[in-house]
């Protein structure tokens, strides 16, 4: 069903482009060896253009894009499509059976005779990528008729992984693959629960492409030595199944870092990725079916940026001792010194972390956050803006990795521990997330 009103003459045209970046076999993924093929991995994307200004929005099917290449990737995208870097809103999904795209990883872990990130898979899958861009920029693209949306509330998908007890404290983990009845039988706890879609019609209603936006992390099944694309993988072809292969349907995280899927975890993960793969594209499909036209204004594009708070801990000194010490030991423990002695190298050039938005007239906005955001700050953001469409991505520059509020500190629990900031940055990135809001009338 399609809620017709009227819009404001604003020529916006569409360009899409779908690049596969399956990994070779033999490839180093994030935590495995890919020994097989699950299914293939895309990066997919849409250039927008209102005729003034043009943007690129491209959700790629990678753990996360790291340090120097984000910014490396963004500029090259911004090239190929004829615009400038702050309008590239690139971002990742975060299935953990797939890629790591990090390559200044790569001398240190060199050390110990491994390879953290595969450079070669880095280089030609960028290759790949800005040649479609361009293509899909130089290419023909489509008049704009209709802008829609849809909100729709699901259930029985995410749900929050830490679980609080009478002390406040965080005493338990409810991760994506949760096997522990007690802990499944849990209530659903702090979550988003809004499936939220942005749709592109052309002559005739038909629908060029949609962008769907989801919080949890997305995994059903992972360590498997094969890359997949998980549970939005299996949406997205349930999606194109349902709804037609003509529509260019593409998944965003949001704000995921403390959400999974584990409260619905059948214990057998193909099963689990089946089931919650068909939910969450039942959701999208919904959507689609049911959206609502909304006026197309001009784009409006706006940053914030603030003074990331670093770990007093994590300095070059230290991490130098650290990557000495789990030299010979944990793969794992050994890498994770690595990232963070060259988060410290580079700290005079990544300390300022930036926001960006995206709006499509004054109706429609797209927030585009950096790293594993807990779901407290799209929250957050939402309720600065009840009255209007705010659509959240975040895993976008992943160097900032987890970002959890002030009280995780106390409460202890994965996300402060794993991540690399302090309780400060709960109170500077709302400012900037509120600074960032301040939206065009």
């Amino acid at each position: 069903m399609l809620k017709r009103r009227n819009m404001t003459a604003v020529n916006y045209r569409v360009a899409a482009f779908n690049v596969d970046v399956t990994p070779p076999l033999g490839a180093q993924m994030a935590y495995d060896i890919n020994k097989n093929i699950d299914t293939p991995i895309f990066v997919r994307g849409l250039i927008l253009d209102d005729g003034i200004s043009r943007a690129v929005i491209a959700s790629c099917d990678f753990i996360y894009i790291w340090g120097q290449a984000w910014f490396e990737w963004r500029r090259a995208i911004a090239k190929a499509a004829g615009t400038s870097a702050e309008k590239v809103f690139l971002h990742c999904i975060h299935q953990h059976d797939s890629m790591r795209i990090a390559p200044q990883w790569n001398q240190l872990a060199a050390r110990i005779g491994t390879v953290a990130v595969d450079d070669e898979y880095c280089r030609t899958t960028l290759q790949k990528l800005t040649l479609a861009v361009r293509a899909a920029a130089d290419g023909k693209s489509q008049r704009i008729r209709r802008l829609m949306t849809a909100e729709r509330r699901l259930g029985w998908l995410a749900s929050n992984r830490r679980i609080i007890d009478k002390n406040g404290n965080c005493s338990a983990m409810r991760f994506s693959m949760c096997r522990d009845p007690e802990l499944r039988a849990l209530p659903v706890g702090t979550i988003d629960p809004i499936l939220r879609t942005i749709a592109f019609a052309g002559n005739g209603g038909r629908i060029m492409a949609a962008l769907h936006f989801y919080a949890s992390h997305p995994m059903a099944a992972y360590r498997r030595e094969m890359v997949s694309r998980d549970v939005p993988g299996v949406a997205l072809d349930y999606t194109s199944g349902k709804y037609g292969p003509g529509t260019m349907n593409i998944y965003l995280n949001g704000c995921g870092g403390n959400v999974t899927f584990g409260k619905y975890h059948l214990g057998d993960k193909k099963k689990s990725l089946e089931l919650l793969g068909r939910r969450l594209g039942k959701g999208i499909v919904a959507n689609l079916e049911h959206l609502e036209e909304k006026p197309a204004g001009k784009m409006d594009f706006a940053t914030a940026v603030f003074d990331y708070p670093l770990a007093p801990s994590i300095t070059v000194k230290s991490m130098e001792k650290v990557v000495k010490k789990t030299f010979n030991g944990n793969r794992a423990l050994y890498l994770k010194a690595v990232a963070r002695l060259v988060i410290a190298r580079n700290w005079n050039r990544w300390r300022k972390c930036a926001l960006y938005r995206l709006s499509l007239g004054s109706d429609i906005h797209i927030l585009s956050l950096p790293g594993e955001m807990c779901v407290e700050y799209q929250l957050y953001a939402q309720s600065l803006v009840p009255e209007k469409f705010l659509a959240c991505a975040a895993y976008g520059n992943g160097t900032y990795h987890y970002i959890p509020t002030a009280a995780m500190f106390k409460e202890g629990g994965y996300e402060p521990g794993a991540g690399i900031t302090t309780p400060a940055v709960e109170a500077r990135l709302k400012n900037a997330i509120s600074e960032i809001l301040h939206l065009p009338e």
